[in-house]
């Protein structure tokens, strides 16, 4: 808890958010109205100078026979418009999380102290184990729960070519939404806030913006985790290693035909599921270690000053 005191803490969290959203929203539609414009329009034109527009319910018919390869068109390049959203946040979430470091340090807030890069190690192995382990369980509650949504979304994703996957979202949406989720909404609930009531509405919103159900309670449960990260690292980057290793390693794998040889059999998939769940264990253990270690070099640190 930092202790600053906004003039209005309500909208310095809803602000963010709301504009967050609203640049998404407004770059996917502009895209896909630059996509889907010309081709109705050129639909449209053709049909009525062939004469086949000349009433309302002939209007209508014209509409249902151009929407439907409209829509597969803005589908196919879904990734890619995802990608676009989630970078034009990007300037608005990097000079709001500046502003905010530099508002800590004029308040006299000590930056939290740099760990060496070995210490991410854990992190990046737990988002390699986590990967097989997520991907395994969503196959399964798919397989139980059929969720047509979430079967849409990833084949939307991986119909796209396999740098794209990777650039979009390997990179570029992990880095949007950890500095909108965890940089900005999560920081400035923790400013005033208890760390559980911080994680777990960051969280909230976090998960709101995956519309089917089994991503809403994966990405529910990782944004406090995620979350916890944040906390315990004091950086950014923790969080955002665990999000870009998490999602690069689904996407390799999958390339890779790692999941398609484990749902050949449900005992082997299973197995994967257990062993990956150790050693997500094991690294989360390991990192709680790490942050004891750390307050006691602090400590020592301080009682030497004295």
């Amino acid at each position: 808890m930092n202790h600053i005191h906004r003039k209005n803490p309500f909208w310095s969290v809803a602000g963010p958010l709301i504009a967050y959203w609203g640049i998404q929203i407004g770059v996917q539609f502009i895209i896909q109205a630059i996509i889907q414009v010309p081709m109705m329009t050129s639909a449209y034109l053709e049909q009525f100078l062939n004469g086949q527009i000349t009433n309302s319910e002939e209007v209508m018919e014209s509409y249902l026979s151009v929407i439907g390869p409209a829509m597969e068109a803005v589908m196919k390049y879904e990734t890619e418009i995802t990608g676009a959203a989630a970078l034009c946040t990007l300037p608005l979430t990097l000079i709001l999380f500046r502003r905010d470091r530099k508002l800590g340090k004029s308040l006299g807030i000590a930056p939290p102290k740099k760990m060496a890069p070995g210490r991410y190690l854990p992190v990046a192995l737990f988002g390699i184990a986590g990967a097989i382990a997520v991907t395994c369980l969503s196959a399964m509650a798919q397989a139980a729960l059929y969720d047509p949504e979430y079967l849409q979304n990833t084949r939307a994703v991986y119909s796209s070519p396999f740098p794209i996957q990777l650039a979009v979202m390997g990179l570029i949406v992990p880095a949007a939404e950890e500095f909108m989720f965890r940089g900005i909404m999560f920081s400035r609930y923790r400013e005033n806030r208890r760390f559980w009531y911080s994680a777990l509405w960051s969280a909230l919103f976090f998960s709101i913006m995956h519309t089917n159900t089994i991503q809403m309670v994966y990405t529910f449960l990782l944004g406090i985790m995620l979350a916890w990260l944040y906390e315990k690292f004091g950086s950014i980057k923790a969080p955002l290693l665990l999000h870009i290793t998490l999602n690069l390693g689904a996407l390799i794998f999958t390339q890779a035909g790692l999941f398609n040889w484990l749902a050949a059999d449900l005992l082997r998939m299973a197995l994967a599921v257990i062993l990956s769940a150790f050693v997500c264990s094991v690294m989360f253990v390991r990192i709680r270690q790490m942050e004891g270690a750390r307050i006691k070099e602090e400590t020592v640190g301080n009682q030497e000053k004295f």
